[in-house]
């Protein structure tokens, strides 16, 4: 590790007053565009404005595959470090009655949603007019707007895996691939093509007739995405729990060095026991599960540096988190633990997030 790094590590002393907190941001986006992509040879069929996209395989059989878009870059302030992201659907018909495993993959090449609208319920599509994404064309007519591969170009490896309902919502909970693919089109707009969702496409009828962004019966695609904004702090997941309370961390004020930032904290294990924070570069939105609680939220892959030891008494305490000036653009994970008389001999606290300016 680095001086300048280590300097970011300046561990605190105890204060009796906490500012008030500053809250990550959470934010729903809609898609801004979304397609379906009908099995055909010559790629003739489409349904970009119509109220309903298709995921799965259908009786005949004929395989169906929905694009998704989201207007990131426009909806989040540059700069900004993404926490977790879930996405919600809708499936409002099909013919299996198990949900079934979808596959999310980032798609590598920009697509036109067109206006295509097919009548109907909409799964054997409509004719693709010009500007229409299908089975070959990223915008039929186009010249030389085709996908390199029919049936859409995508990363082979899938970013997450959700289960899609037959009939009615579905919420793909975070992964660490979603974070990854939205944070990338955040601070690469340009690079930002969406995604794409299939089945395994080996079992049929599996296909979903989902709602689309046009539909006017509501539960559009769409994501909800935590986020900091440079300068500010949150927090992130949930403690284990003590005497029926998760153990609760809360950090406040600004991350700009300029001032020492207090930690607060209640619910602990009691009537008197110490503890010690465990801090971070990173994040890791799902985190490892251990026995007998939750998550461990700091991210394990880079190091993880101990700071001071605090006193809680009663279940309550504090300390202080100094980040020196100069150090812009760090996203740190604190999380607590404390000794405790469960089997495990101690109890870890949910997780403090904040982002340097």
């Amino acid at each position: 590790m680095t001086k300048a790094i280590a300097k970011l590590f300046l561990t605190a002393a105890s204060v009796a007053l906490c500012t008030s907190l500053q809250a990550q941001t959470t934010i729903t986006i809609t898609a801004d565009r979304d397609a379906t992509l009908y099995e055909s040879n010559n790629g003739t069929l489409a349904n970009g404005a119509g109220p309903s996209i298709f995921v799965g395989v259908t009786a005949q059989p004929g395989k169906r595959r929905a694009l998704l878009h989201f207007d990131v870059a426009g909806q989040i302030p540059a700069g900004s470090r993404v926490l977790s992201v879930e996405l919600d659907s809708f499936s409002a018909q099909s013919t299996a009655f198990l949900p079934i495993a979808t596959y999310v993959h980032r798609v590598t090449q920009d697509w036109n949603e067109g206006s295509a609208f097919a009548s109907g319920p909409g799964g054997a599509g409509t004719f693709a007019g010009n500007g229409s994404a299908t089975w070959i064309h990223t915008s039929r007519g186009t010249p030389g707007a085709t996908w390199n591969t029919p049936g859409g170009d995508f990363d082979p490896q899938p970013s997450f895996i959700f289960d899609l309902a037959s009939v009615g919502p579905s919420t793909a909970t975070v992964q660490p691939g979603m974070v990854n693919d939205v944070q990338s089109w955040l601070d690469n707009p340009t690079g930002n093509f969406g995604w794409i969702l299939k089945t395994d496409e080996v079992m049929w009828p599996t296909a979903r007739r989902m709602h689309s962004r046009e539909s006017s019966l509501g539960s559009l695609p769409r994501i909800t995405v935590t986020y900091l904004i440079p300068g500010q702090v949150g927090n992130y997941g949930t403690g284990w729990l003590v005497n029926g309370s998760p153990f609760q961390l809360d950090i406040s004020g600004t991350a700009d060095g300029n001032a020492p930032m207090p930690i607060v904290y209640n619910n602990a294990p009691s009537p008197l026991t110490v503890g010690a924070n465990f801090i971070s570069f990173g994040l890791d939105p799902v985190g490892p599960t251990l026995p007998f609680g939750d998550s461990v939220y700091l991210s394990l892959s880079g190091p993880v540096i101990t700071g001071d030891v605090f006193t809680l008494v009663g279940g309550s305490g504090f300390s202080l988190f100094n980040i020196p000036s100069g150090f812009p653009g760090y996203l740190i994970t604190l999380q607590a633990v404390a000794i405790d008389t469960n089997l495990l001999g101690f109890s870890l606290s949910n997780a403090g997030v904040l982002l340097t300016q």
